[in-house]
């Protein structure tokens, strides 16, 4: 299944798609013409919403959720600001650090969640393709996820 206009960028949804709900997260492949304009992304962190917290603790940024959303709004004034939408993105990079709250687990679930409002969508219905992983730690104490992206318009 893809989208498909000429010059256009083609998106090949998941074969899984219509089957399973994880498969309606992604794009298994996207194709990019040729003439294309892209907007690469550097990696967005969240903003503190609690500044009472502690510094540098996950109480000031939230948990997986809060710090999700947080992130991906910001990429989304981002890309506003150059001209691109949310679904222009052909690729993101979710790093997501173990939720003390979890025992050290990514809260993988917490994530999907909120990114499953901004993607997918009857409203945005492009995804990107997408990799999310487990890292140790981010820079900044108390990141939990850090997001990089791609955004292209044909």
């Amino acid at each position: 299944m893809s989208e498909q206009q000429p010059d256009a960028v083609v998106r090949h949804l998941n074969p899984a798609h219509g089957v399973e709900p994880w498969a309606r997260e992604f794009a298994e492949a996207i194709e990019i013409p040729g003439g294309a304009r892209q907007l690469v992304l550097s990696g967005v962190g969240p903003a503190i919403i609690d500044a009472s917290a502690a510094p540098g603790s996950v109480a000031a940024y939230g948990d997986t959720a809060a710090q999700t959303r947080s992130v991906i709004e910001q990429i989304a004034a981002t890309l506003q600001r150059h001209g691109y939408a949310l679904g222009d993105l052909i690729s993101m990079q979710a790093l997501l650090v173990g939720d003390p709250a979890l025992d050290g687990a990514a809260d993988f679930e917490g994530f999907s969640a909120v990114y499953n409002r901004y993607f997918g969508t009857a409203e945005q219905p492009r995804v990107p393709t997408r990799t999310r992983a487990q890292v140790i730690r981010l820079v900044p104490p108390g990141w939990l996820v850090e997001i990089t992206a791609i955004a292209v318009k044909g």
